[in-house]
């Protein structure tokens, strides 16, 4: 725990990022060697949810659920799932439970590493 603080701090203080340490955001990547969808904020517990729906050359393969979670950060991660240009869709879902009700925050759709909308922003 004490190494993941550690790695958050040297982030934070980078000045290059922006959102998740300073407010909510979420964000999917395919093709990274891993594929994931991932909803956080530093600072903040939420009862989250995020689904990741993923595909390959066009073909729905599987999903992945975190279920429901108190937490600050929800992450439907597949470890070593996907290498750069190998052909991975990832669409995830972000949920969050709000006065007892499921709410769909948002939808992100990529097939590229790049992390650029919900992270940099």
């Amino acid at each position: 725990m004490k190494r993941i603080g550690i790695f958050l701090l040297a982030l934070a203080m980078s000045g290059s990022v922006n959102a998740g340490f300073h407010k909510f955001t979420m964000h999917s990547r395919a093709n990274c060697g891993n594929n994931e969808s991932v909803s956080w904020e530093a600072r903040a517990y939420r009862t989250l949810g995020t689904v990741t729906h993923h595909y390959r050359n066009g073909q729905f393969i599987h999903r992945f659920s975190t279920g429901w979670e108190d937490t600050w950060r929800s992450a439907a991660v597949h470890w070593g799932e996907a290498g750069p240009g190998s052909g991975w869709r990832v669409i995830g879902y972000h949920w969050m439970m709000y006065n007892g009700e499921e709410k769909l925050l948002d939808i992100t759709d990529v097939d590229d590493c790049s992390i650029y909308d919900g992270w940099w922003d």
